[in-house]
């Protein structure tokens, strides 16, 4: 029941008591009481929470921080792609008809700046090792056919192409037939196949076989120096396997340099493995700008959740 006091005093207590929770049926004043205090976290509990919520709450700004910066970067190459755009315009206003390159033309341009890479003894070799099929099924063969679509469509495209060998590829192999079935013109790729081993192509001592197992970190791509790939898709990988197989093969390894430059967000499965186009474009663009960062971004999916220290 509703206490009966008409005293002013009376009925903001029981007021004040009510909206608390803690009023009694009870009319005394003095039995009005409030328990919240024996609920209360111990302080070491409460450091506890504000050491977990400052490292959320840190980790919320750095994430935060970082899409900023991405955002900023994707306004600023959008704005540099216009002005590209308007340059090229401007430029082709210029010309005559007659004077403007044909897509056979701008092909014919491509093909000879690839072809001068291969024939180059100083640019960076990336070579596939294409003899690790054995271990594959139909269907991750037909994903390594895929991949290597996509790491020749990235050379192509490059303003600074790399050196690209693709080693132990035998015709009308399994791997073979899935790259012609898969990759439109596969025989006329600009790229040296051969069914050699890198192992007998090259000079021990210039081969570094890149593996995410390897302890030595890779910090720049030497000038005739070969790194090697392993074509190797395996949806249940087996830690270790290519180091051993570099070890048993008495060659040098190393890995990309992820844990220096990059570092988990938020969310993320944080999985280094990555494919061989995603390492073959993380290559490709540090040696077009030198920069680890950016390099790695570009080649790692954001769903890994890695982003810059």
């Amino acid at each position: 029941m509703i206490p009966t006091q008409t005293c002013m005093d009376c009925k903001e207590g029981w007021l004040h008591g009510l909206m608390q929770g803690y009023w009694s049926s009870d009319t005394d004043e003095d039995e009005v009481s409030c328990n919240k205090d024996n609920d209360a976290p111990s302080p070491e509990e409460c450091n506890k929470l504000t050491r977990k919520s400052a490292r959320r709450l840190e980790r919320f700004e750095r994430s935060k921080k970082w899409k900023k910066m991405k955002q900023k970067e994707k306004q600023q190459l959008k704005e540099q792609q216009h002005k590209q755009l308007q340059h090229c315009e401007e430029q082709t206003d210029s010309l005559t008809k007659s004077d403007k390159p044909t897509k056979k033309e701008i092909k014919d341009m491509i093909n000879a700046r690839l072809d001068s890479v291969q024939r180059s003894e100083t640019i960076p070799k990336i070579c596939v090792d294409m003899g690790l099929t054995g271990f594959m099924s139909e269907k991750e063969i037909d994903r390594l056919a895929g991949q290597l679509r996509r790491l020749y469509g990235s050379n192509r495209r490059s303003p600074k192409p790399l050196h690209v060998t693709l080693t132990n590829l035998e015709p009308g192999s399994l791997v073979y037939q899935a790259c012609e079935r898969k990759n439109d013109g596969f025989r006329n790729y600009k790229v040296h196949m051969t069914s050699e081993s890198h192992l007998d192509m090259f000079p021990l001592e210039r081969i570094t076989y890149l593996t995410p197992d390897s302890e030595t970190v890779l910090t720049r791509l030497e000038e005739g120096r070969v790194y090697i790939l392993g074509g190797l898709v395996d949806e249940s990988p087996s830690k270790n396997y290519t180091l051993q197989m570099a070890s048993q093969w008495g060659l040098k390894t190393a890995r990309l340099p992820i844990s220096e430059y990059l570092q988990h967000a938020e969310t993320g499965s944080y999985n280094k493995i990555l494919s061989i186009n995603q390492i073959f474009d993380i290559l490709l663009n540090f040696y077009l700008d030198g920069d680890w960062t950016s390099a790695l971004l570009a080649g790692i999916p954001r769903r890994k959740g890695f982003i810059p220290k």
